[in-house]
């Protein structure tokens, strides 16, 4: 064991690729979702009726924090082209005659595009217009019982709003993907470290030994060498699991009501599912550039497939049978129920059961070996 220990200290780029590499990158994740909440998305507005009215409204999107009104357009078209070539991430549009309906007492239509392949920011636009929305139809509602009752300004306001509601996203916790990201994020990163790892681990292996290719390299090994050079990126593995969720459940405060013994019972099955992924790669591909080629199209689109920003139930086939072959998905599931839920070693042995299945390939290769 020690000479794998040696052989892995002396080489910067592995030490990177395991351990340097996902930490810098979980902590770019982090900076980048460190707001907690979406701000200032710009908007296009195309004001078709250009009345007092119509400015009011515009002012109010503006004054929303999740949206910024970037321009006013002249016409639809322009808009659409706009949020086509991403210069804006929805429009809105305020029809012809707006105001004089709403003095007619009619109910004139505001219609809102966003682009919903972002699910994140178009799920935040969904909620800014809706909350907007209301405040408009609180004014618009208020201004008709004035112009079309005898009414004082308070009795309008009254009966347009019969309760008033408050809403201060910045202490809404609800309103946090902070937790929600992060916490998934992470593991696909560290899944895709330690795959990624073991795979660059046998090629440096490859090179000390002299040996023409990967397979040959393995193939020459005794069981007793793969399990001390299994046991060193084992470890490796957890230390950078643990360093990862030491920074979210301590030093963040993620809420955490499991039992530690438990959660590293599952990262231990976690990081040997991935160590038989990346080894089995490796020895099937017999080719570094191969190797690599497959393990980051495998694990490089995990996160939207672990069920954590889309429902599983809501996935094609071919998203579902990914969502299956990747172990995060199952670890991500057992994070969440015992970091939330508090659920106990026998509750989540379900999903320690299922990332050793994935240990399989590893074995059947072990068990080719010499003794």
């Amino acid at each position: 064991m020690k000479a794998f220990w040696r052989s892995y200290y002396s080489n910067p780029w592995l030490i990177a690729v395991t351990f340097g590499l996902p930490l810098v990158l979980s902590l770019v994740i982090w900076w980048i979702f460190s707001s907690s909440v979406v701000r200032e998305l710009p908007l296009d507005v195309v004001d078709l009726d250009q009345s007092s009215l119509s400015r009011m409204i515009i002012r109010d999107y503006d004054a929303t924090p999740t949206l910024a009104v970037r321009t006013i357009q002249p016409n639809v078209i322009i808009a659409n082209r706009a949020l086509k070539e991403g210069d804006n991430y929805g429009y809105i549009v305020i029809p012809h005659d707006f105001e004089r309906n709403v003095m007619l007492g009619k109910s004139p239509q505001i219609s809102g595009f966003y682009n919903g392949q972002f699910i994140l920011i178009a799920k935040q636009i969904n909620s800014a217009l809706m909350q907007t929305d209301m405040t408009i139809q609180a004014k618009l509602a208020t201004i008709k019982a004035l112009s079309t009752k005898q009414s004082t300004w308070t009795q309008a306001i009254n009966s347009a709003v019969p309760i008033k509601v408050q809403v201060t996203a910045l202490f809404n916790i609800g309103s946090n993907y902070d937790q929600f990201l992060v916490s998934a994020i992470l593991p696909a990163i560290w899944q895709m470290a330690v795959i990624v790892g073991m795979i660059w681990a046998m090629r440096n292996e490859m090179g000390r030994n002299n040996n023409s290719n990967l397979r040959e390299w393995f193939d020459g090994q005794s069981r007793a060498n793969i399990y001390s050079f299994i046991s060193v990126y084992f470890l490796i593995g957890m230390a950078l699991g643990c360093v990862l969720f030491y920074f979210l459940f301590g030093i963040l405060q993620f809420p955490f009501y499991g039992n530690i013994i438990s959660f590293l019972t599952t990262m231990s099955a976690m990081t040997l599912a991935c160590i038989s992924l990346g080894t089995a790669i490796g020895y099937g591909t017999n080719n570094i550039e191969k190797a690599m080629s497959i393990s980051g199209a495998y694990t490089a689109p995990s996160f939207a497939f672990l069920g954590v920003t889309f429902p599983v139930s809501d996935m094609n086939n071919i998203a579902t049978f990914w969502h299956s072959i990747i172990p995060a998905s199952q670890f991500v599931r057992s994070q969440i129920e015992q970091a939330n839920y508090g659920y106990d070693f026998v509750e989540s042995s379900s999903h320690i059961g299922i990332l050793l299945l994935f240990t399989i390939p590893l074995i059947v290769l072990i068990s080719r070996l010499r003794k």
